[in-house]
């Protein structure tokens, strides 16, 4: 096989798939859909290439078909394959548009070039079918190559051109005829057999042509009216597919006039068979008549709506004599509408007892005694009042009910005039039963008779909060919240319904699920934790939450100095963290609050979820030893200003081991201990304490023994009384277990009050009335030693009423 023939096996798929990707741009794509060359591209484009690359890939050899039979065979094929692609295409979801039937005659061009490619490759280089431009040309100019001498080029290109030629003379020296390019020797025709195709093709020619000639003078006129509608580009496509409530869409709507006389129109929009809008229309015959129609939802409605262009001739009829329509999405939701918009309108329909803390306002009604219904106290959504409606028939109801079983509360709502509002209410089921199964009992909402909310009881979904955008009218609307039973699996159950009111339309929840259902469960926050102390006045505090269906929206952080009272510190911010700043020896409580983007707040955290004490100084240890001096045990108490994580206490005499017990606290800062004198008289004290990151620091003192002491000091204030209260200060000489009791006699009795212990002092209060007898009276006082001797003591004082 001659080298140069190698690149010419695939250049007329290559030609094709470009001059298809050509047409396609210059029937789709502006501005060249729009130039002289549109129709040259896109002839070739839908009567020939695809045909020819569907031929190529089935007849891939030169032997097969002749030239003219694969150019007749391409012509046709691609007839059948456009006929059939514009079938397939208006059956898909695109619809028999321009673009989408240019692009799959691109598709299946290119699928056929590439299929034809495997299948020459399949036959032998010398019976591959190939057509080339440069080949055709070196054909024609064959005879100058004879006679031309070796130029400078390749030699091997040259000595393949003189086997091509010797080649061709043997072919012709036996009769044979030589195809010139393809090494394919074949007979020729007959003189006889070319001129009776010759013959046969000019008379096809005249015949076809004197047929279509006939068609045109014996057809008569058709008369006949064209309705269509245009996208927004005026092409047919691009059709608005959705509704958005208040926002119109336009739609071109056309009429032409082949009737052969003028006619008046009547054209109606409709919208689920309501009429919209109408026109009469009079077109002249042959004119044509164009509009941008409006088509501007002022209702809420589910589902798909029918759009509808009904031309009626003359006069309105049962039906249409030409109907056009497309099938619109309604979109409810109000993303697009701007708040300011509504916030000039403060009106809204007013609900009387929505949030159902009072009896009135509402009539429950039922069919059925099984179904009652009552306002119930701590059932609301904030344990709050709300109302409750019972089921109380549990089983299987198999007839079908004529009418469904209801109970329902229900009011009506006058508007001066028509209005769009947003139903917002709180809603939860229980179902009384161990089995939660249940279809024939639903919760529902309706407007005027018509449901437009319904959900099923299932136990299981906790407070719903619902968003309903309804319609109401001018004058009365009756609104309806209920339970409703059918036939099928009923079991005991009890829906409850709260905070019923009407929000704006800005007021909407970006967050409104399919069914009407906004996330109604408060997210989670919490202030992360502080160390007990800080050695700083400014702090980082960080704070973060978890929301599992809209995310947060924002955070609110609250401080206190005392963590009942307490300050907003940042409000409605997003970050997680920031800069606190506070005083010296000053401690802080913090606190958050989340609310996410469904709008719900989470609850006031009652308790505070971190604290910190700032301590800018250096800490000092505070030992105080009391009694000091003491008769046989003293109290060791020892004061930090931040959390300790032991208390250590050494107790030695001159020239003694020491020995040590250990301090207990319940806080952290202050610690207490007691210690038993055994024998001497002087001793050294050292509190050696440890924080909680193990730093240690120490504090020194000292303390007595004195054996003359007395066990108690008992301080009577004032001395002598008439009426009134005695003050009584009791200091032990030794450590107590606990506090010592203390009585007083006379002829009544008299409670004696403790007040306090401070300083290791104890301080109480007794009162002394007209009938406790004149004289003199003894307090007194017993108490326990750390090793449970009982320890007394008394005191005078003297009872005067003369003055």
């Amino acid at each position: 096989m001659p080298h140069f023939k190698k690149c010419i096996f695939v250049d007329d798929l290559l030609a094709v798939t470009f001059f298809s990707c050509l047409g396609a741009v210059f029937v789709l794509i502006p501005p060249f859909n729009e130039t002289f060359f549109r129709i040259p591209l896109a002839l070739p484009l839908f009567f020939f290439i695809p045909g020819y690359a569907f031929i190529s890939a089935f007849f891939p050899g030169k032997k097969e078909i002749s030239g003219i039979e694969r150019f007749t065979l391409s012509v046709g094929f691609s007839l059948v394959l456009t006929v059939f692609d514009g079938f397939l295409i208006s059956l898909l979801p695109w619809g028999y548009r321009p673009a989408p039937i240019a692009i799959s005659i691109v598709g299946i061009t290119a699928f056929f070039s590439i299929f034809a490619l495997f299948t020459r490759k399949l036959l032998d280089e010398n019976d591959q079918f190939s057509f080339s431009i440069k080949e055709f040309i070196r054909s024609i100019q064959s005879h100058e190559i004879d006679n031309s001498s070796e130029s400078s080029e390749d030699i091997s290109i040259c000595t393949e051109k003189r086997r091509f030629h010797r080649s061709r003379s043997r072919v012709k020296a036996k009769g044979l005829k030589y195809l010139p390019g393809s090494g394919i020797e074949k007979k020729p025709l007959s003189p006889e057999i070319e001129k009776a195709l010759i013959i046969a093709l000019i008379g096809s020619i005249i015949i076809s042509s004197g047929m279509l000639a006939y068609a045109k003078i014996t057809r008569e006129k058709e008369t006949f009216t064209a309705l269509y509608i245009l996208g927004p580009d005026g092409k047919a496509e691009g059709y608005p597919a959705e509704s958005i409530l208040n926002v119109p869409l336009y739609v071109t709507v056309g009429i032409e006039n082949h009737e052969l006389q003028d006619v008046n129109y009547i054209l109606q929009m409709k919208a689920d068979d309501e009429v919209i809008e109408e026109l009469n229309i009079s077109i002249k015959d042959g004119g044509t008549w164009q509009k941008d129609m409006a088509y501007n939802r002022q209702k809420l409605k589910g589902g798909r709506s029918k759009l509808e262009f009904a031309l009626f001739k003359g006069e309105l009829g049962y039906s249409p004599y030409r109907s056009v329509h497309l099938y619109i999405q309604n979109n409810n939701s109000f993303s697009h509408i701007d708040p300011q918009k509504y916030l000039e309108f403060s009106w809204l329909p007013s609900i009387e007892n929505g949030q159902m803390e009072s009896l009135i306002g509402w009539n429950f009604t039922s069919n059925t005694d099984k179904i009652t219904g009552s306002y119930v106290n701590s059932s609301g959504i904030n344990s709050s009042s709300a109302y409750r409606i019972v089921s109380t028939y549990e089983g299987n109801i198999s007839e079908p009910l004529i009418l469904a079983q209801l109970g329902e509360i229900s009011q009506s709502i006058e508007c001066t005039n028509d209005a769009t509002a947003v139903i917002s209410a709180y809603v939860k089921d229980n179902v009384s039963s161990s089995s939660n199964e249940t279809d024939a009992q639903f919760k529902q909402v309706t407007v005027n008779g018509a449901t437009i909310w319904t959900d099923e009881v299932t136990g299981n979904k906790g407070w719903q909060r619902l968003e309903i955008p309804v319609s109401l009218h001018a004058g009365l609307n009756n609104m309806t919240f209920g339970l409703k039973q059918t036939s099928g699996e009923a079991r005991p159950v009890e829906v409850l319904w709260d905070n019923i009111s009407f929000e704006s339309l800005a007021n909407v929840s970006s967050y409104v699920s399919e069914n009407n259902t906004v996330e109604a469960l408060p997210p989670i926050s919490t202030v992360g934790q502080l160390p007990l102390y800080t050695y700083n006045t400014t702090f980082n505090v960080y704070w973060n939450g978890t929301d599992d269906s809209s995310g947060i929206a924002y955070y609110s952080i609250d401080y206190s100095t005392d963590g009942i009272n307490w300050n907003t510190w940042i409000s409605k911010t997003v970050d997680n963290s920031t800069v606190f700043t506070g005083e010296h020896n000053q401690t802080y409580y913090f606190r958050s609050k989340a609310v996410d983007n469904a709008g719900n707040e989470e609850p006031e955290h009652l308790k505070p979820d971190t604290q910190t004490k700032v301590y800018t100084e250096s800490p000092k240890v505070l030992l105080d030893i009391s009694p000091n001096p003491c008769k046989d045990a003293t109290n060791f108490i020892v004061s930090y200003p931040v959390p300790l994580r032991s208390v250590v206490c050494l107790v030695a005499q001159d020239g003694f081991k020491p020995d040590s017990g250990e301090l207990v606290s319940s806080d952290g800062y202050n610690w207490t201990g007691s210690y038993i004198v055994r024998s001497g008289d002087h001793f050294y004290v050292e509190a050696v304490c440890t924080d909680i990151y193990g730093n240690t620091v120490s504090a020194l003192d000292e303390f007595r023994v004195d054996d003359s002491m007395p066990d108690f000091e008992i301080e009577i204030t004032p001395k002598t009384i008439d009426i009134g209260d005695l003050e009584i200060k009791v200091t032990p000489s030794t450590a107590l277990k606990n506090k010592p009791s203390v009585s007083i006699s006379a002829n009544e009795d008299i409670d004696v009050t403790f007040l306090k212990y401070s300083d290791g002092e104890y301080f109480y209060t007794a009162r002394i009335d007209s009938e406790i007898n004149e004289g003199t009276h003894k307090v007194y006082v017993t108490g326990y030693g750390m090793e449970s001797e009982e320890i007394k003591g008394n005191n005078t004082f003297l009872v005067d009423h003369s003055g």
